[in-house]
């Protein structure tokens, strides 16, 4: 009887159905089963989870947004009741939780520990991105140690990952690496009939050359540094436009502020509810610009690594991976907007960019071979004893 695994998320994403979706075809060994414990995501996405990952729902038109809201840890404490029915019912072995920023979560965390059911924490956090402190810093501390010791293994996204769960007690032997990922072959792999519709659609051409900025419009984000040093280089790079892609609660301030000399030279898409049309997006561009102050992970500078330099702060814990300064792009500090404009001249030099772009995937295709989440799962699954192989 195969062993069944039980990975607990929030709301579905296109990656992260994609990534349940490999697991399921590619460890045929276990039985896994995926409960998603918000409706709603922060993002308007238009998907369908495929029938091989059992798709289970415990959040009936809830919100992930609202997850950590105090006011809402009697509702999430309450769900965790029924996921622990359903766990004991269907006698899982293992749980593999996504997070732990909620009360129902840590329930189950902690009766999977009192109970010895193996207990997999997965989090994308990195050790740049630490902002708490004074009483919300000592809080987190004992939290989170305690939430890492009760699990018996940690699958984290990346090096500056490893560095955040480390810091919080971690032991580097039941550390496993399991970075979220796109589908590379609908961003590798775009018709030239998609382009063109791409193109048509926004209103580019193929004389010209763009950077882009793929996610939500939000102030963590830092679009508006980017807007600013586009501005200011703006003369220097005359056949150089800007593509924002997504939407969200600042867009109309976003706007606003792009000056009137190069309003014309900005285009925003809104959101892009599909997988394949932002890939076609990335083919008309030439370099993905990331400012953000606080980045966790950054699935989209994984995605645009198959054919764009790349542009991003070293708070992105992506960019580590698969950004090598001067090679495929530039890293710069956050909140620089001087260093995010030297950076951007930098990579859209003439003699640079089709040099740099051309670099993308290779480096991306070298950091996958040593990264692959699925064969990182297997390994934490071994070291837990659930399915055979070497424990060390």
């Amino acid at each position: 009887m195969k062993p069944p695994v039980l990975i607990i998320s929030n709301a579905q994403t296109p990656y992260r159905l994609h990534l349940h979706y490999r697991i399921a075809m590619e460890l045929p060994e276990i039985e896994l089963w995926s409960a998603f414990t918000h409706e709603v995501g922060n993002a308007p996405w238009q998907i369908k989870a495929p029938a091989e990952i059992r798709p289970i729902s415990f959040g009936k038109d809830e919100r992930s947004e609202r997850q950590s809201h105090w006011l809402n840890q009697g509702k999430e404490w309450k769900k965790a009741g029924k996921i622990l029915r359903w766990i004991r019912e269907r006698r899982v072995q293992v749980v593999v939780m996504m997070g732990y920023n909620d009360m129902g979560r840590l329930r189950i965390i902690q009766y999977c520990h009192r109970n010895r059911i193996p207990c997999m924490l997965f989090g994308d956090s990195n050790i740049l991105g630490e902002r708490p402190a004074g009483w919300k810093l000592t809080l987190k501390r004992v939290v989170v140690r305690a939430v890492v010791r009760r699990c018996d293994a940690i699958l984290y996204c990346g090096q500056l990952g490893a560095g955040y769960f480390m810091a919080y007690g971690a032991r580097r032997a039941s550390m496993f690496l399991f970075p979220y990922e796109p589908d590379y072959e609908i961003f590798k792999n775009v018709l030239t009939e998609s382009i063109n519709n791409v193109r048509q659609l926004y209103g580019l051409s193929s004389a010209r050359r763009y950077l882009i900025y793929s996610g939500r419009l939000i102030s963590a984000k830092r679009v508006d540094l980017l807007i600013k040093a586009f501005a200011s280089l703006a003369a220097d790079r005359p056949w150089l436009d800007l593509i924002i892609a997504g939407d969200g609660p600042l867009r109309v301030a976003l706007e606003s502020s792009v000056p009137e000399h190069i309003s014309s030279r900005v285009i925003w898409t809104g959101f892009i509810n599909d997988s394949p049309t932002l890939a076609a997006l990335y083919k008309c561009a030439d370099a993905l610009v990331l400012p953000s102050d606080v980045e966790p992970w950054g699935v989209v500078v994984t995605e645009a690594a198959t054919g764009l330099a790349l542009i991003c702060s070293s708070a992105v814990g992506a960019a580590a991976e698969v950004v090598r300064d001067g090679i495929n792009g530039r890293i710069f500090p956050p909140g620089d907007a001087i260093a995010l404009a030297e950076a951007l001249l930098d990579v859209t030099h003439p003699d640079q960019l089709d040099k740099m772009k051309a670099e993308s995937p290779k480096l991306l295709a070298a950091w996958r071979e040593g990264s692959d989440p699925v064969q990182g799962l297997r390994k934490a699954l071994q070291f837990v004893g659930v399915l055979p192989g070497d424990r060390n």
